[in-house]
């Protein structure tokens, strides 16, 4: 976990800003189950820059990552692997950068029974849609990233607004192999809350194949 903190010594306030740079390292069954415990996790960490490169995370009982809270963060090049019901989140987050990986087998939790009364909510890459934080969400680049065999849908991500220029919120993804109970999309694309996309909004070089229902999907108001 990466965050920053503020601590009383002598009488004084201190801030310590946390950091976080690692390259081609392996980190193996970490994540706690029914919690927001991920094995690797930013909370409040926004001052410094961090950056994760080259890493492959698998087989944990909880989330993947999960960034909240959160500013100044570039993951890239990265493989997730077996996790449990979500892979990636990002929410209250800002100048966030995910580009270039590879999210496969995010499952469904089976540690909560409900009897049909309760859906557990689950997915792939979850960009600012878990605690609906879209609002909060600014500078965000989602691209070049893979997500297959993921549990109701690879990605569920916030678009562009229409005709942004050199804008990369949602752009040169795939999404294959994506199944799951009352689910299996490639993408659930949605306009952010607060802004112009009320009306318009889009997303761009999205490809989408063998997933159980559709490959881009949307149903808002917009």
């Amino acid at each position: 976990m990466t965050s920053d903190v503020m601590e009383f010594v002598n009488g004084e306030i201190r801030n310590r800003a946390g950091q976080t740079f690692m390259d081609h390292v392996e980190i193996y069954n970490c994540s706690q189950w029914d919690t927001y415990k991920s094995a690797i996790r930013f909370e409040k960490a926004v001052t410094a820059h961090s950056k994760i490169s080259n890493c492959a995370v698998h087989n944990g009982l909880g989330w993947g990552l999960n960034i909240k809270n959160s500013a100044n963060i570039v993951m890239e090049g990265n493989v997730f692997y077996d996790f449990k019901p979500v892979g990636i989140a990002v929410d209250y987050s800002k100048n966030i950068t995910l580009d270039g990986n590879v999210l496969l087998r995010v499952l469904e939790r089976t540690s909560i029974e409900a009897d049909g009364m309760f859906e557990d909510k689950r997915g792939g890459f979850a960009i600012c849609s878990y605690f609906d934080s879209s609002s909060q969400c600014t500078d965000l680049k989602i691209m070049n990233n893979i997500a297959v065999g993921v549990t109701f849908s690879g990605f569920i991500v916030p678009g562009d607004s229409c005709g942004a220029q050199n804008s990369k919120a949602f752009y040169n993804n795939v999404a294959h192999s994506n199944a799951g109970t009352l689910g299996g999309y490639g993408a659930l694309v949605y306009p952010r809350r607060g802004s112009d996309q009320s009306t318009c909004y889009e997303a761009s070089n999205f490809a989408a194949y063998k997933n159980y229902y559709m490959g881009a999907w949307g149903f808002f108001a917009s």
